[in-house]
């Protein structure tokens, strides 16, 4: 049985770095998810379920685009919100989410237009698939809610969850 990973994320705007990816918070966060999906590659996992976002999302599907460049196992199952959710991003943020769903195995659309609850649905249909779920949010935020009732549903599903909270990333 192919093992899955679930990778999730609350928006840049909620991490104590924003969207500045030079900073070492930023930084700190990619080695970490890097960190956890080679173990998880180490311990068998080849598939790959990632919410995409312009934060977590894009970083886990870039991470795992290198990877895949030495490991043709390894498996990237993009579950896009609603299919115009990039419409307004940046120039430069558009291009990677483009170039990271081009090279992922499979694209999962949940709407085509947003509504209320398709960034949710994304997870849950992520979470659905997985036996680990990698999360980054701070639990005492509250506009991190959806994320925490991801994690909940992770939990009654008896997923494995390792929880990333970027508010103590920045504090090292």
């Amino acid at each position: 049985m192919t093992k899955t990973c679930a990778i999730i994320g609350c928006s840049p705007m909620c991490f104590p770095w924003g969207f500045d990816e030079e900073d070492e918070g930023c930084a700190a966060l990619k080695l970490i998810l890097i960190n956890q999906i080679s173990k998880l590659r180490g311990e068998g996992c080849t598939r790959f379920a990632v919410s995409m976002d312009c934060g977590v999302g894009l970083y886990a599907a870039e991470i795992l685009r290198g990877l895949k460049e030495t490991d043709d196992a390894l498996e990237t199952i993009c579950y896009v919100p609603y299919e115009e959710q990039a419409t307004k991003w940046t120039p430069e943020l558009r291009d990677r989410y483009f170039n990271a769903l081009t090279t992922c195995t499979e694209v999962v659309n949940v709407a085509y237009e947003k509504t209320v609850g398709c960034e949710f649905k994304a997870y849950l249909e992520a979470i659905n698939e997985a036996d680990t779920v990698i999360v980054v949010y701070d639990p005492d935020d509250p506009r991190c809610e959806r994320e925490a009732a991801a994690v909940a549903v992770a939990e009654m599903l008896n997923r494995q969850v390792f929880t990333v909270d970027p508010k103590a990333i920045h504090l090292f």
